[in-house]
């Protein structure tokens, strides 16, 4: 199945550290050390961050931007993607790698993350409509597809993608192996829900389930960024500026089509939108514990840095002594 997603390279452990291929190469003997320590990895993401911010907000205050920003909601929420961005690149540059995760050869990921998401969340509404719990009672010609797009499907998409799971997730990987990045991944990144304006202790643990482990899940599967975008991005725009569903808790439940929910909490997610719907979080959950068993199953996972150096000094010692420089 790996095989079948274009990953397998990408995704398998390299013999000379143990690591996949999103991971910096960190030769025996060892250079630079420091460099490639996550935690030095994330000081420098973290500075590019703050950096970025900067910039951005200095460049905010000029009178013209300030004007066009004020007239333009959506212009806001663009500078966090822009933000998030180069402070990525920052951190590619301390780690001294090519992103695998996003080169351009693999884009081909992203338009079936498109299908994956768009399917997904088609289908949570499909069951809802067919038990009576969703309806439609007309359209909204006026509504601000544009901006929605922008501010709920791409900005999204890519600021949250490279943080949680191009930082967050590969970071923690490469120091406590696969499976502690992937429960540290979903449960920052249902946390991180818990600022909506109508988020809810059930829907921020609803979205560490279903949204964590899936893209988290994708992620190792494929190593690539553009799958997770994708996926993010149709489910994001389909849930809200499509079906009119409230997008994890966003206080706004409008789109192109004006929809009706109704029936118990449990079955529709309430105000905070179909993420907190039981129906997403088996779907989804389900389907990244399938990817989770496929990366146990094929070998790809990454073990902790001690267990990985264990192995690697073994390796070393049981070498003929030719072999062993």
């Amino acid at each position: 199945m790996i095989v079948s997603l274009g990953a397998v390279s990408a995704a398998r452990p390299r013999p000379i550290d143990l690591l996949p291929a999103d991971q910096p190469v960190k030769p025996r003997p060892p250079a630079r050390r420091w460099r490639y320590s996550p935690g030095v990895r994330l000081l420098g993401f973290l500075a590019g961050l703050i950096v970025a911010t900067i910039v951005v907000v200095g460049v905010g205050r000029v009178p013209a931007i300030a004007q066009a920003a004020a007239q333009h909601w959506w212009l806001v929420r663009l500078t966090e993607m822009i933000v998030a961005a180069a402070a990525y690149l920052v951190l590619l540059w301390v780690e001294q790698r090519r992103p695998v995760e996003l080169s351009v050869r693999r884009i081909g990921g992203l338009g079936w993350g498109l299908l994956l998401g768009a399917g997904l969340c088609a289908l949570v509404i499909g069951v809802l409509f067919a038990v009576g719990s969703y309806r439609v009672v007309g359209v909204n010609p006026s509504y601000p597809i544009v901006p929605a797009l922008i501010s709920t499907g791409l900005v999204a998409a890519v600021a949250e993608e490279l943080i949680f799971r191009g930082v967050l997730l590969r970071l923690v990987e490469d120091s406590l192996g696969t499976w502690a990045a992937v429960g540290v991944g979903a449960l920052a990144f249902g946390l991180a829900h818990l600022s909506n304006q109508d988020a809810t202790l059930w829907g921020a643990l609803a979205i560490a389930l279903e949204a964590g482990v899936l893209f988290s899940a994708l992620y190792v599967v494929t190593r690539s960024l553009w799958w997770c975008m994708g996926l993010h991005f149709a489910w994001n725009v389909l849930q809200g500026p499509v079906f009119g569903s409230a997008v994890s808790g966003s206080g706004t439940a409008s789109g192109l089509l004006r929809a009706e929910f109704s029936g118990p909490e449990w079955l529709t997610g309430g105000v905070f939108g179909i993420e907190a719907s039981v129906l997403s979080v088996v779907l989804l959950t389900a389907l990244g514990g399938w990817l989770l068993w496929l990366v146990h199953r094929d070998g790809v996972t990454v073990a902790p840095r001690w267990v990985r150096r264990r192995r690697l000094l073994a390796e070393v010692s049981s070498a003929p002594a030719g072999q062993a420089d």
